[in-house]
């Protein structure tokens, strides 16, 4: 019986050679898989034979205890395509295709492979059609926490009404108050300074809003008053060429910091806009009155020639979508044609405790079991999760060097085996030959 044993012994160790060798082919093969993840063939002994005499026992042979995928990182590949995506850290994208019945993964598959593109009804999906899961934005571009399809909608962004107007001045210390009152018919001559902002109505139309400042007299410190006009053409309610729509002071102290700002009315009612009446918040930056601000990023009066350090405002034009940008963080960023910059949706990121439990379903995707656990879904670059790469792909993580010496110690080992088995048919050749 031991002779004979021994030839299922060598058989057994062809078996498992002949499972590295195609473990050893498939990775070669994937050399060039964008996102392919090498595997490890990794080998144990059989149930060993009790020969009887104290802790002596004769092995039987061996067995493929299991494959193993390596997730190791592979290298990024730049790319000229902005949907193109890698991850560089922990992490699989999340895909979903709308038409699988795959239920061991509630149709959800986990991918390092980012070759996606936007289809014909704007979702980011991959070659077969599985859809990119992410996080979509509301029309503010705060994200939501319900795990969806990414779709990127082009349709055009609707104007805005200017509601905040931010501005950021030095008025020159060294102006003394006029003589005269402000004129709103000779503006130029009855003010110290001016500067000039683009507002917009609720349909869009720009209109140029001018602020007039002047200095008044202060014992306590210094105080300016200002006045924002527009054409008076553009408004309905306007008795004259120019209209006044707002107004206000500021108060600085002996060293020219902002300390109160105060405005006295605001209301503008654009010729054809859709809101009756337009309130308009004014802020000069933040003072050091009941803003507690310190000075820094606020208007000022020091002896310096009056400019305009800063101004914005928050409304604008309908535009269209441009170009997209994605963060490392896989924020997705729609740049429009009117300058709005305004986040779009995010893509989301799945990580597992135990990765090595996946199991592969084919195309460089995996799915979930219960030896992995199930996906902690996030953004990308929170806790474990990496970073997202656009314009990149992730190469397989295949070392041709390495697979090539682990065919080299197969072929061997399968060699040895076969040696094994040709031996002992010569052993047992010997022993029928003892009959004659």
């Amino acid at each position: 019986m031991g002779i004979s044993q021994a030839m299922y012994t060598g058989v057994s160790g062809l078996t498992i050679n002949a499972d590295g060798m195609s473990v050893i082919a498939n990775n070669i093969a994937n050399a060039n898989s964008k996102g392919f993840k090498r595997d490890r063939a990794e080998f144990e002994d059989l149930l060993s034979v009790d020969l009887g005499t104290g802790n002596s026992q004769l092995g039987r042979g061996a067995k493929l205890r299991e494959i193993k995928t390596i997730h190791s990182q592979g290298g990024l590949q730049v790319t000229d395509s902005l949907t193109d995506l890698a991850i560089q850290g922990q992490g699989f994208f999340i895909v979903s295709n709308p038409n699988t019945e795959v239920q061991e993964s509630a149709g959800k598959f986990y991918t390092r492979v980012g070759s996606f593109q936007f289809d014909k009804d704007g979702y980011l999906s991959d070659a077969i059609g599985s859809r990119v899961q992410g996080y979509i934005a509301d029309v503010d571009g705060n994200l939501t926490s319900r795990l969806s399809d990414v779709r990127i909608q082009t349709s055009n962004v609707p104007p805005a009404a200017t509601r905040n107007v931010m501005m950021n001045v030095n008025l020159d210390s060294r102006k003394e108050p006029l003589e005269i009152d402000f004129d709103i018919n000779a503006p130029e001559k009855t003010s110290n300074f001016s500067n000039t902002i683009s507002i917009f109505d609720s349909q869009g139309r720009t209109h140029q809003m001018t602020v007039w400042y002047n200095r008044i007299p202060d014992d306590e410190g210094i105080s300016w008053q200002w006045r924002a006009t527009v054409d008076g053409k553009e408004v309905s309610d306007s008795d004259g060429p120019i209209k006044q729509i707002a107004n206000g002071s500021l108060k600085f102290d002996q060293k020219g910091n902002l300390i109160g700002e105060e405005t006295e009315a605001s209301e503008v009612n654009f010729v054809g806009g859709a809101l009756p009446q337009q309130l308009l918040k004014f802020d000069f930056g933040k003072n050091m009155g009941e803003e507690g601000g310190n000075g820094v990023n606020a208007s000022t009066c020091i002896a310096a020639k009056s400019n305009t350090q800063f101004h914005n405002q928050d409304g604008f034009e309908s535009g269209n979508l441009k170009s997209l940008k994605i963060g490392l963080d896989g924020v997705v960023t729609g740049l429009f044609t009117n300058g709005l910059q305004k986040t779009i949706g995010a893509l989301a990121i799945g990580n597992f405790e135990n990765q090595n439990g996946l199991q592969k379903a084919g195309r460089n995707m995996f799915y979930a079991t219960q030896e992995s656990g199930p996906a902690k879904i996030g953004l990308p670059q929170t806790g474990t999760r990496g970073s997202i790469y656009s314009s990149s792909l992730e190469e397989s993580n295949v070392d041709l060097a390495t697979e090539f010496v682990n065919m080299i110690m197969t072929q061997r080992a399968f060699q040895a085996n076969s040696r094994s088995i040709t031996t002992t048919d010569t052993m047992v050749e010997e022993v029928v030959n003892l009959k004659r």
